[in-house]
């Protein structure tokens, strides 16, 4: 392998803040702007993590590996192996689907048939459709949050010991309307819970504030993305099948017996395309709902949550039997179906809903707050010295 310049890639000083979010953030090259969106969240949990005191990871370690994962997907030129042994799974149900419409078509046109491979590309467009989505929703909320967290970090290192006088001239930078109204209300209180954290001396108190301002910062920034995530889960493999079946037969309005071929392979056609919805389903599954965590390993979203495998708890014993504060206890009611007794009930069932994804990020936080190795770098060395350099590092640097 060639040697590759590190230069300043090595791990960041906490202490140093990214200059470069707004140039990120305008970056039209959506892998690249994906890896450097990663490693400043990083970063930025680095600068918050000292900012804040304590062994508590924040929202932006979280948001590392959620990012790491968006790239995953943002990445997919191809259709992924598993999806074309997916569909060869599903080979007896869509040829016979298929051999209907072959049948029905060949008495209007000549055909030589179909074979199941013809639903690698209408997958292939939806995929990507899915990447789009994804990769939008990564900047939307990098670009929102990435610059509050630098400033929120300058500011508090203005004094030995944050002020309330220093957390309302941070505020004052933020719209107090609802996050549902366009506002960032929510924020104000996470940043307020973060802020209190810093000056609290109970170990305890200050890791379950840390918790209250990652939660606030979660519901804020899923409820920004609920139409990204919509659009991603809910996409029209239906109407991308029809298309893609359309123009390999030449099928359309205003083609005379052709029509009359669009309406006779209508009912089988429906019949297919609830197969190939189910078998979306299933490729949706595996596609977006994992999480990406530190030495290659992934986390299903769909499944709950295991205990930590060196305590063996579910959850670390500062954060069990929450009591206070008021506001934690509420958002852990509204959202938590395990109720922090047991890692049953931390899986998601319907990631396009809100409060579902919800109940799975509390639990997440919650049971993972003190796992050290989420704090570690998203990429190697070697990586990070491209990407710093503006470039994708090659399939020889190993997974990204």
């Amino acid at each position: 392998m060639a040697q590759v310049d590190l230069g300043e890639s090595g791990p960041r000083d906490p202490r140093d803040l990214p200059q470069d979010i707004e140039k990120i953030s305008s970056l039209q090259e959506p892998v690249l702007r994906n890896l450097k969106i990663t490693q400043r969240y990083h970063d930025l949990s680095m600068a918050l993590g000292q900012t804040i005191g304590g062994p508590n990871v924040n929202w932006s370690t979280f948001a590392t590996w959620a990012s790491k994962t968006a790239g995953q997907s943002i990445r997919n030129e191809e259709v992924p192996p598993f999806v074309s042994d997916l569909v060869d799974d599903a080979e007896d149900d869509l040829m016979h689907r298929l051999g209907r419409i072959a049948v029905i078509i060949h008495g209007f046109v000549p055909t030589t048939g179909f074979h199941a491979s013809f639903l690698l590309a209408p997958i292939q467009e939806t995929i990507a459709t899915v990447s789009t989505s994804i990769s939008a929703g990564n900047k939307k909320v990098f670009a929102e949050l990435a610059p509050l967290f630098v400033r929120f970090v300058e500011v508090m290192r203005g004094a030995a010991r944050p002020t309330l006088e220093m957390l309302a001239t941070f505020q004052e930078t933020l719209d107090p309307r609802p996050t549902a109204e366009g506002g960032q209300d929510m924020l104000r209180r996470a940043f307020a819970s973060y802020h209190q954290a810093m000056v609290h001396e109970d170990d305890i108190e200050k890791a379950r504030l840390v918790l209250l301002g990652n939660c606030q910062i979660g519901l804020h920034e899923q409820t920004r993305l609920q139409p990204q995530i919509k659009a991603a889960m809910d996409a029209p493999i239906d109407v991308i099948l029809r298309k893609h079946l359309h123009q390999s037969l030449g099928t359309g309005a205003g083609r005379g017996v052709l029509d009359r071929l669009v309406v006779a392979v209508e009912t089988p056609l429906g019949e297919l395309t609830e197969i190939v919805q189910d078998l979306w389903e299933r490729i949706a599954t595996r596609y977006m709902m994992s999480l990406a965590l530190p030495g290659g390993s992934e986390l299903p979203l769909g499944r709950n949550i295991p205990k930590d495998a060196a305590s063996q708890a579910f959850l670390p014993s500062a954060l069990q039997n929450i009591s206070a504060p008021d506001d934690l206890v509420l958002l852990i009611k509204q959202f938590d179906r395990a109720r922090g007794a047991t890692d049953v009930g931390s899986g998601s069932i319907d990631w396009r809903v809100l409060e579902d994804r919800m109940n799975f990020i509390v639990n997440l936080f919650r049971s993972r707050q003190l796992h050290k190795p989420l704090l570690e770098q998203p990429f190697s060395d070697a990586q990070r010295a491209l990407i710093e350099q503006d470039q994708v590092p090659g399939p020889e640097l190993g997974r990204l």
